[in-house]
């Protein structure tokens, strides 16, 4: 919120950005459904087990990553 102090909080800022990446997607309603329960899951857990959330959030964004740009091209 505007005008509202907010404490360095990085994980919290990785959430906001991959919710911002989910809600730009460009895909049917009902895949962007599926990226954002899967992002609610890792918002959840962060409340209870950052380092956890951590590691899932960095999956997800790859995975998320991997959607949107596509496969990787082959080494020759």
């Amino acid at each position: 919120m505007p005008g509202v102090h907010q404490v360095d909080d990085p994980l919290g800022a990785e959430l906001r950005s991959a919710r911002i990446a989910v809600d730009e997607l460009d895909c049917d309603p009902a895949e962007r459904e599926r990226w954002r329960a899967r992002l609610i899951t890792i918002t959840n857990a962060a409340k209870r087990d950052p380092a956890l959330a951590q590691r899932r959030l960095a999956r997800f964004r790859a995975e998320l990553d991997a959607r949107t740009t596509g496969p990787e091209p082959a080494q020759h």
